[in-house]
């Protein structure tokens, strides 16, 4: 390592890429998702719209839009937490300098490093076909200006949980650091490892490159984001953890045509690409991703050769895309005498015009829950549907409950356990993929567990205790309605309950509300406008409201044989 910050030059040759100055640098964002989009963009004249903006097209616009803000916001917040002033006993003063975007930002992020700048904000870095952007540059040497230990970590602010508990402390790999402390502390190792979205992790592996390139690089890299609930920190980890990644998505072959991905709906280019997929019928209409490769490796590039290939369960969901359909029902041997779906009773076949184990399933009792959670905040309302009764557990208090809602929805599940058990019931709970309700009733068991807490109708509810939820959640109790629809029902795209419940006759009544609206709305719901609070919060539990009753839906379209669509 050197005392003075080197100007990077442009090079070719490298990776088989032209030279910087003839096409655009690759950016984090060309190696993650559709590759196609890199040639594009570095198309002379890249295509535009062909054809008038669909609603389709708006509602991904808006998502778009919306992601930005608030990415935008979620940085303003980190920033404003910077350190300004040493602390006493620090032995360097925090310095910033904010990158202007625009064509010198490399050269003004090289400045503020000669400098030796310990916070620069918006640091571009480019070198020879590499180009990224970071949200900060983080100085992790403890000298002063241009000192020959100069030495930089690219951060990157994510909008997700960016570390995770390991069991084995041999395994984790973080230091934290507050932020209020950045740039004047080394951090402390914590039994954590780190946890990184693609796109993430691409830009941090290709800024910890050029930093290296240029003989700055600290080694580490950073996530600045939230342990589960917490608040956010930022997490420093070896930066060489994320070179695999970053050279097996550089060995990936460019698409010369385009193949539906996961993020065609937020993408620039979506109407042009759409317009050839359909007109060839592309494969990857139906199986996005690298869920296409086997059938690409094979030969079959279009749903049409798909559908003759003679791959059983494939190739009729390929003729039924082409057809419309949304699923097809899987032969009714494989599934129909699942004893979950009946209450733990074994199956009997009904006689002609019988209604199917109408006997056995009267001393059943069925709940739906359905769950809604934000990101950063856990938690904020969990759903119940007996068959008659919705009930809810919420809490949009701005500053969170510490888990109290749920605690008073497992006491309300509790007194309907003990219901059942005296009236000799079999209680079962259904859940819609359950993965979502696992991981939050162990959360706050974990965080919570014996914590009690008063109400207002001076009752008192307490928390269980991890040990008392993994026993409910390995009973036969508990029971995931979305492991017997995959088994009984063959989809040509999503089997999520939006898209299975209207095959059950269910109608939903809030329509463009999903996962990710709802957390927008729960933002409103705890936003400081009284009138708008009010609505978001009445819209959520509508939203909620239709799953669980969705639920019950589905289950009993599934006990009738999954009637309404054709078989396989």
């Amino acid at each position: 390592m050197t005392g003075s910050v080197p100007t990077p030059e442009p090079r070719s040759g490298e990776n088989n890429l032209p030279a910087a100055e003839s096409v655009l640098p690759l950016a984090p964002s060309d190696v993650v998702g559709c590759r196609h989009k890199a040639v594009l963009r570095r198309m002379e004249k890249p295509p535009g719209v062909t054809r008038m903006r669909t609603a389709e097209d708006l509602a991904g616009t808006i998502e778009q839009l919306s992601h930005r803000i608030n990415a935008w916001a979620r940085k303003q917040t980190i920033l404003q937490q910077l350190p300004q002033r040493p602390r006493r006993g620090d032995r360097v003063r925090p310095t910033r300098v904010d990158i202007a975007p625009g064509p010198n930002a490399v050269e003004d992020t090289l400045d503020a490093m000669a400098a030796g700048a310990r916070l620069i904000i918006g640091a571009q870095l480019e070198e020879g076909p590499l180009s990224a952007e970071v949200d900060i540059l983080l100085r992790r040497d403890m000298g002063h200006g241009a000192d020959p230990t100069l030495a930089y970590a690219p951060l990157v602010i994510s909008g997700h949980s960016v570390v995770k508990r390991v069991k084995n402390t041999q395994t984790a790999d973080c230091r934290v650091i507050d932020i209020p402390a950045l740039g004047l502390s080394r951090g402390a190792d914590v039994p954590l490892r780190h946890r990184a979205v693609a796109g993430e992790a691409q830009c941090l592996a290709m800024a910890h490159t050029i930093l290296h390139a240029w003989g700055f690089a600290s080694g580490d890299v950073g996530l600045i984001g939230r342990a589960g609930t917490s608040p956010e920190r930022c997490y420093i980890f070896p930066g060489d953890a994320l070179i695999p990644g970053l050279l097996t998505a550089l060995a990936e072959p460019v698409p010369a045509a385009p193949s539906r991905v996961k993020q065609c709906g937020v993408c620039e280019f979506h109407n042009h690409c759409r317009a050839q997929l359909l007109e060839r019928q592309d494969v990857s209409l139906m199986l996005p991703g690298d869920r296409n490769r086997d059938a690409r490796e094979a030969g079959y590039n279009t749903l049409p050769e798909l559908a003759e290939a003679g791959w059983g369960e494939v190739s009729a969901l390929a003729s039924a895309w082409m057809n419309g359909e949304i699923a097809r029902r899987r032969p009714l041997k494989r599934w129909i005498t699942d004893t979950e779906l009946w209450g733990g009773h074994a199956f009997a076949m009904p006689r002609q015009g019988q209604e199917p184990m109408a006997e056995q399933l009267r001393d059943v009792i069925d709940i739906d829950v359905d769950m809604e959670a934000h990101p950063n905040r856990g938690t904020f309302l969990w759903g119940t549907f007996d068959g008659t009764q919705y009930v809810a557990f919420g809490d949009f208090s701005r500053g969170g409950d510490e888990g109290q809602h749920v605690a008073e929805f497992w006491a309300w599940l509790r007194a309907r356990r003990a219901a059942a058990e005296r009236d000799d019931k079999r209680l079962r709970v259904w859940v819609y993929a359950a993965q979502g309700e696992n991981h939050w009733l162990r959360y706050y068991a974990r965080e919570y567990g014996g914590r009690t807490y008063l109400l207002s109708d001076a009752t008192s509810v307490t928390m269980p205790d991890l040990a008392e939820v993994n026993a409910f959640i390995a009973s036969e109790e508990w029971c995931d309605l979305y492991r017997i629809v995959k088994n009984a029902v063959a989809g040509t795209g999503s089997l999520g309950l939006k898209t299975v419940a209207p095959l059950a006759g269910f109608e939903f009544s809030q329509e463009g509300v999903d996962g990710k609206a709802a957390v927008e709305l729960f933002e409103q719901a705890v936003g400081p406008a009284q009138g708008a609070a009010q609505a978001a919060r009445r819209t959520l539990e509508r939203y909620n409201a239709d799953d669980c009753v969705a639920n019950a839906h589905v289950r009993s379209w599934l006990r009738a044989g999954a009637p309404g669509i054709r078989a396989l």
